[in-house]
Parts: C-alpha cells; structure tokens; sequence
C-alpha cells in the first residue's frame, strides 16, 4: 500500500475545508450572506422614494458574497448586478438574511430566510410572476378565439384580474405593520398598476394612513402624499357664453361630469343627444355637468359662432365654457387631454372616479354615486 504524502494531504484538507467554510458577515446593524451561483460582482443600493443609494460594491467568491450595514428604521434595498439584474429586498435592524439563486433570470430563481420583509417581497413576486402567466396565456388564447368565444376569454380575463387583485389587497389587510404593502399598492402588469388611483382608492388612502403613522419620515410617506393628491380634479375657473367666470370649486360637495367637445368634433356631436338625456334624467337626482369645448383651433374662422350655434341647436342647457384656444388650452394639459369627446366623472368630495366610460357604465356609475 502505498503511503500518502503527508503535507500533500494536508493541502487537500486545507481546500476542502476553505470550500465549504461559509464566509463571515462583517458586524453590523444588519448582515448578508448569499450563494448566486454566475454572479461575480453585485451592487447593494438603498431604495428611496425619487433615488436610489450606493450602500457598497460586493465581489463574490463563486458566487458566495457576504455584506452588513447600519441601519435606524427598517429599509428598501436592491441587490443586483451591474447590468442590472437583481432582487428587492426589505431589511430591519437585527436581521440576518441568507439568499441563494442563481444569476439566470435571478428575479424569479432566488429564494431568501432571516428577513420577513423580504420574504413578504418574495411572495408578492411569485404571485405577480403567476399572475403575468395566465394573463398571457390569455392573451394567446384570444389571438386565435372567435368572435363567438370573445365574451368568455373577457370574462375569463376579468375574473383572472380580480383574483389578482383581492390577493393584493388581502396583502395590505393582513401586513399592516410592513412596509411591503407599499409594493402590492404599486404592483404592475404590462406597465399599468393593478391598484387603481380611482376605483382603489380606499386602499391607497389605506396604505397613506398606514405609513403617515408608522413611518412619518420616510420619503415613502411623502410619495404617497402627493400620489393621493392626484386623485382629485384639478380646479380650473374659465368663461361661459355670456363672459363670467365659473371655476369646479364652485360645484363643491356635488357630483360633477365634466365633458370635453367640440361644435367641430362629429362624434361630439352624434354623442351629444345622449349628453341631453343624461342631463334631463339626472339632474333633479343632483348630477352637474359642466362641458369645455375645445373650439379655437387654427381651421376655425369664427370659433365663437361655431360654439354658440352648436350648443343652442343641440340644446346644451348646462354650464358651456372655453377658452377658444382649441388644442392649446390650458385645461387640457391639466386633465392630460388627448382626445374628445372625453369625459371626467367627479363624486361629492372632489375626486375622480372615472373617466370616459361608454354610456352604460357611465349611467350605472352616476346612479351609483347619487345614492350614497
């Protein structure tokens, strides 16, 4: 039998054991020690509300890395390369997280421990990644349906998205005390959020509450301040026919529609029978409408004629206003105009609640809206 040389045993031992000895976080407030395997170097950048912060640059050892910092109240950071594939992760004092995964699509192959934060982030990933799934598959399946099958694969779209849509906001009902519900209230899917400003409302003011009392110097909290503020309509104030000034505020406490035409816009004025009826029906119940027309444009010769003679011979008996400026008015970079006819509903305490629905929808929002 041949003898083993001892010194080169020793070496191999030496190896072996640098190899499974796991590396030491430095102190901290907080630590990290991760295994992603095709990662070499990572970026950890704390998350605010309008920047993110360079906390370090970590190199990793095949893949092993390890970091800590300091840290007051519990924080939003992000882990990822340099070209910008990573992890979100939500991180308080005393907490020391282990991440494995691995550097191919590492956003959804990754699984992380000793942070309930971040495994609340975790969960809120995996559910949106399933949810994006069958919304594609959705898609697909309508590229090739009939006509006949459309109403289904809505149907089936719609019921998809409002199961998306309670489990966000069980999220936020069951983590009150977590700064991850800010991400379920902002959470997207093809670039919009599935939390809507108008028909959610009460779960952004929910999540405001929320942070405004846990976390009142968080610049999340201001964020959320100013997002809540653009729920209601801007005032604008602007002449009628007869030259006086009507501004929104003077509709306080009302339910106000807002309708953008124009006496040059056919469908404007094919809709606006429909506006008549909608009127005469409402009205008495406590509905407002206000319209702006958008005459005024280059083409137009004599704007204000135009604009009289079409409300007088389509017998608009509410509030008319301009500015006869056409597409240069003002209150369409306000209420972010693109095309008419468009209108903005507004309930009793200011805030839009819907904007430019057919007239069904719209029929069954304002019955709704004066019954409260």
């Amino acid at each position: 039998m041949r003898i083993p040389n001892p010194i080169l045993l020793i070496f191999v031992l030496l190896i072996f054991a640098c190899q499974n000895k796991k590396m030491k976080a430095p102190e901290g407030d907080f630590t990290i020690h991760g295994q992603v395997t095709g990662v070499d170097t990572l970026i950890f950048e704390k998350i605010e509300a309008d920047k993110l912060f360079l906390i370090d640059t970590l190199y990793a050892v095949n893949g092993e890395f390890v970091a800590a910092n300091s840290m007051t109240s519990s924080s939003f950071f992000l882990l990822r390369t340099p070209d910008g594939e990573g992890i979100n992760l939500l991180i308080k004092k005393g907490e020391h997280l282990e991440i494995q995964g691995s550097r191919a699509e590492w956003s959804k192959n990754y699984s992380v421990s000793g942070s309930k934060g971040s495994n609340l982030i975790y969960s809120l990933n995996q559910k949106l990644d399933l949810f994006e799934k069958e919304i594609d598959a959705i898609y697909e399946e309508a590229k090739n349906a009939q006509k006949e099958d459309f109403i289904a694969i809505q149907n089936k779209f719609n019921e998809t998205f409002e199961t998306h849509t309670s489990y966000l906001k069980n999220f936020i009902d069951n983590n009150p005390n977590s700064k991850s519900i800010l991400l379920a209230l902002f959470q997207s899917v093809k670039g919009e959020n599935i939390l809507n400003l108008q028909s959610d409302y009460d779960y952004y003011q929910k999540v405001d509450s929320i942070f405004s009392s846990k976390w009142p110097k968080s610049t999340h909290s201001k964020l959320l301040s100013e997002i809540l503020s653009l729920a209601f309509a801007p005032n604008f104030s602007m002449e009628n026919l007869n030259g006086d000034s009507v501004s929104l505020s003077d509709y306080k406490n009302q339910v106000v529609l807002i309708d953008f035409w124009a006496s040059w816009c056919k469908p404007c004025r094919i809709a606006n029978p429909k506006m008549v009826k909608l009127y005469n029906d409402f009205h008495d119940q406590g509905l407002e409408i206000i319209s702006i027309s958008l005459d005024g444009t280059p083409q137009q010769k004599t704007p204000r004629l135009d604009w009289e003679k079409a409300v007088e011979k389509d017998k608009l008996t509410w509030p008319q206003l301009s500015e006869l400026k056409g597409w240069s008015s003002e209150i369409r970079n306000l209420y972010d105009l693109k095309s008419i006819p468009y209108t903005v509903l507004i309930n009793s305490e200011g805030r839009v609640v819907a904007q430019d629905l057919d007239e069904m929808a719209l029929r069954i929002k304002i019955t709704e809206l004066l019954q409260k």
